[in-house]
């Protein structure tokens, strides 16, 4: 039986798009970024953050020293991302050249679909704020709600709030002012989506930000 050229034509349309379709919703187990400007250099990559569960955007914040990095999927150089603009750009699969990467700490976003990445300054981090105000969370991973528990060197308001993982508030507590000493308050979750998010305490002088798992 004889196929016409124009069917062989949609035919092979329809096999590329269904092709194109399934390679950009790749869900890729991890994302790194990795190159001399990284603390491993290229051996070691650095582990980035899935914003949102299932999601392809992720995220991280580092220190960076003056140098070259890319991105690359499920630690290994099948699929990597590399393009020759910084803050910004498009990174491309196809052998694409090292990002430059001026020396700084940032918050850098990626997006593992469209190859797009951000490198944004990041204030600087405040460990020594740590243990000063000795945030912890409980439980760490939390669903439903979560103790915050601190200690307040001096009387001061608090203000504690989650962000996810690109600065943006999700849930917050309205600011309490408290008395020096070991305090703690609770923090309901309903309505936060499960992933990665950020705990942030803020005094009138010091801040603390702590990892938390929501599933």
């Amino acid at each position: 039986m004889k196929i016409s050229t124009l069917k062989l034509s949609a035919l092979l349309a329809f096999l590329l798009s269904a092709t194109m379709s399934m390679a950009q919703t790749t869900n890729y187990t991890s994302i790194g970024i990795i190159g001399t400007a990284t603390p491993g250099a290229w051996t070691t990559e650095t582990g980035m953050t899935r914003t949102v569960a299932g999601g392809h955007d992720w995220a991280y914040t580092m220190t960076l020293t003056a140098g070259e990095a890319k991105f690359r999927a499920n630690n290994d150089w099948t699929v990597s991302w590399g393009a020759n603009t910084f803050p910004t750009g498009t990174g491309s699969t196809q052998n694409g050249p090292n990002i430059p990467v001026t020396a700084g700490r940032y918050l850098i976003k990626f997006n593992d679909q469209t190859g797009v990445y951000s490198f944004t300054v990041a204030a600087a981090a405040k460990s020594s704020n740590d243990a000063i105000l000795k945030m912890a969370l409980a439980p760490n991973p939390a669903s439903g709600s979560l103790r915050v528990a601190y200690e307040l060197p001096a009387a001061s308001n608090a203000v504690i709030e989650v962000q996810n993982l690109l600065g943006q508030r999700v849930q917050a507590l309205a600011p309490v002012f408290q008395a020096a000493g070991a305090r703690e308050q609770q923090l309901s979750l309903a309505g936060v989506a499960p992933g990665i998010y950020l705990v942030q305490l803020k005094t009138a002088d010091l801040t603390q930000t702590t990892r938390l798992v929501v599933e």
